[in-house]
């Protein structure tokens, strides 16, 4: 055995069943395969390149050693995803998502609103070293009992749900003044009681007195009064604190004779504050909105008393002006647009004409007006007068009106007749006459009759107690003499306090400032049917040097 054949027989395995003489006949065999293929390929030319066969320690060549390895390698893998899989990783990653975006928002946003609303009127006169109720510790006003107040047995009762940690929350109940009533006296213990977020109900006893008198009990019909207030450009910081907001709440409600029996506020993130407050009479409810600097208010009552007188009490506790953020800028005025209605089922409504309702159906109750201000409101014995100025934004501009308010050589300050509000007179709800269109429908009235006769000197009016008729008529240079019959003597002394350019004679020539003042005009407060028939009635001695040349009816 050469030296060759043994290194080899050194590293066969013992167990490989091959033996020396074995390996020398498949040896001899090769050979002669390869001869035969000699042979038969290569005829009559030189032998190609034989590459000689490696062996590997198994006794089989490498190359099928390479081939037995591939096929015992593993399969390709492969990964099957269920779609129930699929939706729980999507609802898992977007609620993350989510919940890191909401924190970072009320990180970045809380933390703006904060330094605005901080840096934002600190110093306002009427709310001075008050707590933030979003921010700090809140105490809010409880609402007592008035004396003499009379309040039926109440029970109270809520529940109150988790809308978020930082979310205040508080209700506030009706407690009696000190020294009182005690229950043994004239008054009695009512229950309230309060369901929380978990279930559980807590009672809380309040007293409240009652009136034991046999007196008449007031009809209560299911009716009553609405009052919408919406303002802007209202201070950030009073809009954005639970106590102040409530606090002026409680004045309001104290200052219109009414009865808090409990309210309960909301101080939202990362701003605002909504509050509802129940009534002996019915509720008061309102909603802010801090960066805009908005609130909305709803007043409704069904007692007796109207609503409207307190209007002016709502523009004072609610209507809080911002302070400048930067020098010398200026900062608008609150601007309050209001409706009001009457609402439910009267017995008059049934009784009366729809069209003695024109004060309240369109115009009370429009939002088409940016300003409506009550200029006077008086009752005579004989009718009410209701006086207002009011701008449409359909035909003027509150901002022009403003504009004109001011000394900046504007156009608008310069010619502030041109911008100053509407003004209209009703009597009996009904619309008389305004100030822009009054001119026409006077000169309307008059004129004709006046240029229908040759030589009008002697003139006669029945009613016409604003005055613009005789303002008309005045202007006649034929008339020597005016009798203007008014039977509200109060009617025409409103009108020359409160609509004086009806009555204004100043551009007549030979007439004073006053038509009521002419030397030709004479006023008779009575009654128009009677001073006819005394003076030219049939038992009436009738001269004829008295007689009128015209008679102009201006009367409903």
């Amino acid at each position: 055995m050469s030296s060759k054949n043994q290194s080899l027989d050194d590293h066969l395995p013992e167990d490989s069943g091959m033996t020396n003489d074995d390996d020398k006949k498949k040896k001899k065999n090769d050979d002669n395969n390869n001869n035969g293929d000699k042979k038969k390929t290569h005829d009559g030319g030189p032998p190609p390149y034989v590459t000689t066969p490696r062996f590997s320690p198994s006794g089989s060549t490498i190359e099928e050693d390479v081939l037995s390895d591939e096929k015992h390698l593993l399969p390709p893998y492969k990964m099957t995803l269920s779609l129930l899989f699929l939706s729980l990783s999507f609802a898992v990653a977007t609620t993350f998502a989510f919940a890191v975006g909401r924190a970072c928002r009320n990180t970045v946003v809380g933390q703006t609103a904060l330094g605005i609303i901080q840096n934002n009127n600190n110093n306002n006169s009427l709310y001075t070293n008050k707590a933030d109720s979003k921010w700090g510790h809140t105490i809010l006003p409880h609402p007592v009992l008035p004396d003499g107040k009379r309040v039926p047995s109440t029970i109270y009762t809520s529940k109150q749900f988790d809308t978020g940690v930082t979310t205040t929350s508080d209700s506030i109940l009706l407690t009696r003044k000190p020294g009182s009533a005690t229950k043994d006296e004239t008054g009695h213990f009512f229950e309230a009681y309060e369901v929380s977020s978990d279930g559980t109900t807590s009672v809380t006893e309040t007293t409240a007195t009652v009136n034991n008198s046999n007196e008449e009990e007031e009809i209560h019909e299911p009716a009553g009064q609405h009052l919408l207030v919406d303002i802007e450009n209202v201070d950030a910081h009073f809009l954005d604190s639970e106590e102040l907001l409530a606090e002026a709440m409680m004045t309001l409600i104290d200052e219109s004779g009414l009865t808090m029996l409990s309210y309960h506020c909301h101080g939202l993130e990362p701003m605002g504050v909504s509050c509802v407050g129940i009534l002996l009479e019915s509720h008061i409810s309102f909603h802010t909105w801090p960066i805009p600097g908005a609130i909305t208010l709803d007043l409704f009552t069904c007692g007796p008393n109207p609503l409207l007188p307190i209007l002016p009490e709502i523009k004072r506790l609610f209507a809080i002006p911002s302070k400048a953020q930067v020098v010398n800028s200026t900062v608008k005025e609150p601007r309050v647009v209001w409706t009001f209605k009457r609402r439910g089922f009267r017995l008059e409504d049934k009784e009366s004409n729809p069209e003695a309702s024109e004060l309240e159906n369109y115009f009370l109750g429009s939002r088409s007006f940016d300003l409506k201000q009550l200029v006077a409101s008086v009752q005579t014995d004989f009718q009410e007068v209701v006086i207002y100025d009011f701008i449409d934004r359909r035909l003027a501009s509150l901002d022009a009106y403003q504009k004109s308010l001011l000394n900046d050589g504007s156009y608008e300050s310069q010619h502030p007749q041109f911008f100053r509000p509407d003004r209209a007179v009703y009597l009996d709800n009904v619309m008389q006459s305004r100030l822009r269109g009054e001119a026409a429908y006077h000169e309307t009235l008059v004129h004709p009759a006046m240029f229908a006769h040759w030589d009008p000197k002697r003139v006669a009016i029945i009613g016409g107690g604003e005055g613009a008729t005789l303002r008309e008529v005045l202007k006649h240079d034929t008339v020597e003499y005016v009798a203007m019959i008014e039977i509200d003597e109060v009617m025409a002394e409103v009108s020359r306090k409160y609509i004086p350019e009806w009555s204004d004679c100043s551009n007549i020539r030979g007439s004073v400032d006053s038509c009521f003042e002419d030397p030709r005009a004479e006023i008779f407060y009575e009654d128009a049917i009677a001073w006819f028939i005394e003076r030219f009635g049939e038992a009436a001695n009738i001269d004829n040097n008295y007689r009128f040349d015209v008679v102009i009816m201006d009367a409903l």
